[in-house]
């Protein structure tokens, strides 16, 4: 499951909408203007195009699109990374949440806003007149409302491997680029997490030991423990850990209980706040007694997240959210 559409969902619940998600304030997408006012000056050399995405039906585009809606927030932040954000006409509400992405101005003047992000309405996006559909296909509606509007006629994009890895971000970002007529700016941006990520292998390659971090986020008013399918998680074994989830026999992300916790015996707990309520929204795992006896937490390793720096990511914060892990677990490293 990925994180940043599980909490985006939860967060518009909670009127603070996310719901894939992350420099901060680097993603050089500069605040859209009304919708319908992309410049001429999008690519239009190579096209027509087709997009083959792997899982996905292919999509064929005539032109580059200058009326995208956007229906999942990590393809937003992906959309802007690349410079696309003026020709964006909607985007969830997720998008927008400075808990959630790096930089929510970038769209704080976007013709629509999505509120439902997992079951989008349909007769409501084509009422928008899109040349373009870009959804991160996770939930049943998002999965019908690529169907459907793919039956209407619209060229929809459609990512399938939840944004999970690294390897998995640049492929989407490589694919959304060729899309948006904008490969350039792809190639540029994969490059430089490609790089970012190379350094950080390299960093921790002679590390002799890497500590077990269980990773928890605050979702639906509950804790949650975070499993290994995550980008969160590759970020842990990118900075020179391991999940400690996979210790406790965590496959799927899930509400945590304290009994979990203990069994994890984690070295580290990474907090990440999806929803904006600090620390305090930890404390029913974090004041149990076997808990507080936890090393972890006795020792004082236990650091708060925010989301936008290492949750549901789609960009270059894959690099800076590896260095940000990387340092409270290995400050030894400089």
């Amino acid at each position: 499951m990925n994180p940043l559409r599980l909490t985006s969902t939860l967060a518009a619940a909670a009127a603070l909408t996310f719901a894939l998600a992350g420099c901060s304030g680097s993603s050089g997408a500069s605040t859209a203007p009304p919708a319908g006012a992309a410049t001429t000056s999008a690519a239009t050399a190579g096209f027509p195009v087709t997009v083959t995405v792997p899982g996905a039906a292919p999509v064929h585009l005539d032109h580059a699109p200058t009326r995208i809606a956007v229906l999942s927030p990590d393809a937003a932040v992906a959309v802007a990374e690349l410079g696309a954000a003026d020709r964006v006409v909607a985007v969830p509400s997720g998008a927008t949440n400075s808990t959630l992405v790096p930089d929510p101005d970038t769209y704080a003047k976007v013709e629509h806003t999505i509120s439902d992000d997992t079951s989008p309405d349909v007769e409501q996006i084509l009422s928008w007149k899109p040349d373009l559909v870009v959804v991160t296909a996770r939930h049943t509606g998002e999965k019908d409302a690529s169907s459907q509007l793919t039956n209407a006629g619209i060229p929809v994009l459609t990512f399938t491997n939840g944004w999970s890895t690294a390897d998995a971000i640049t492929t989407n970002l490589t694919l959304l680029g060729k899309a948006l007529g904008s490969p350039d700016a792809a190639t540029k941006l994969v490059s430089t997490i490609t790089s970012g990520v190379a350094s950080a292998k390299t960093a921790t390659a002679s590390v002799s030991t890497r500590p077990k971090v269980l990773v928890l986020s605050n979702q639906a008013g509950t804790p949650f423990v975070n499993a290994s399918s995550v980008i969160t998680s590759q970020l842990v074994t990118l900075a020179g850990g391991v999940n400690a989830a996979d210790a406790a026999g965590v496959h799927a992300t899930r509400p945590v209980n304290p009994e979990l916790i203990v069994k994890a015996a984690p070295d580290y707990i990474m907090l990440v706040d999806v929803l904006g309520k600090g620390r305090s929204s930890f404390d029913s795992m974090l004041s149990n007694p076997a808990v507080k006896a936890l090393p972890a937490v006795e020792n004082g390793h236990v650091k708060l997240f925010a989301a936008r720096d290492v949750y549901g990511l789609a960009g270059r914060e894959v690099v800076s959210g590896t260095a940000a892990v990387r340092a409270w677990i290995h400050p030894e490293l400089g």
